[in-house]
């Protein structure tokens, strides 16, 4: 079953499928899979329809024998007092997700920008040692990338059903990582710097957020499994720098 080109589902006979869609205009297309495809059984043809908030609307496919021994696959929508359907979408439309497997990959740095402090020791004759506090709040942010299926022939980059149980994969990682997604946390650390007589120096601090990256195979609920990939931040971190300053007006 194919949503605006995009494969959702594979379908067998008297399965009946729940394919969560944003509101809006969709096409709608049976495509035959090999090796039907291949003995010249046709695909069905492209409807169009038009979701509307919270609407549930039906499909109906066959496979037919013509006259002309030639084969097909028709796709016919249903009124809606028709066959009612033995399930229904919830009333936000959430697909249920389930992570089986999660795989860290590697850690990717974010430069979040500089912190500078300038230490002017010039009137003195002697070294000076002051202790500088480096702090900054950050949140512990999930963001989720591209998915494939495991479960179609090629790469699905786009499905429909992936992108519409997006919060649920959201909700099954931070239980599964044990991570509380959204919280807040401040990084506080001393610096100690010391500064020759008759000099100044600057301090730069360069911030960066380190975010952990991975994979999560997920079970969709049309029985699907895709890869998904996500990034979570996991700390901030700065790295130091110690400039000397000959430029300062006196």
């Amino acid at each position: 079953m194919y949503i605006d080109d995009v494969q959702v589902a594979m379908l067998r006979a008297r399965r009946v499928v729940d394919i969560p869609v944003p509101p809006g205009a969709h096409r709608v297309q049976l495509r035959v899979a090999p090796p039907l495809s291949l003995l010249g059984v046709r695909n069905s043809e492209t409807l169009s329809v038009l979701v509307e908030p919270h609407q549930v609307v039906r499909f109906r496919g066959e496979y037919v024998m013509e006259k002309s021994n030639w084969s097909k696959v028709t796709l016919r929508r249903l009124e809606s007092l028709e066959d009612p359907p033995t399930s229904s979408l919830s009333e936000t439309g959430a697909a249920d997700a389930r992570v089986m497997e999660v795989t860290q990959t590697r850690r990717i740095e974010e430069s979040l920008g500089e912190d500078v402090r300038l230490i002017d020791n010039r009137a003195s004759p002697a070294p000076v040692t002051r202790t500088l506090k480096a702090s900054r709040e950050w949140t512990r942010t999930l963001t989720l990338g591209g998915s494939h299926s495991q479960t179609v022939h090629g790469d699905v980059t786009a499905s429909l059903l992936w992108l519409s149980a997006k919060g649920s994969i959201e909700a099954e990682l931070q239980s599964t990582l044990s991570l509380a997604i959204g919280s807040t946390h401040l990084f506080e650390e001393e610096i100690s710097v010391t500064v020759p007589e008759r000099a100044a120096v600057r301090i730069v601090l360069s911030w960066k957020r380190i975010w952990q990256c991975g994979e999560a195979r997920v079970l969709l609920s049309d029985g699907s499994v895709h890869i998904v990939a996500y990034q979570v931040v996991v700390s901030v971190t700065f790295d130091q720098k110690m400039q000397d300053v000959a430029d300062l007006p006196d």
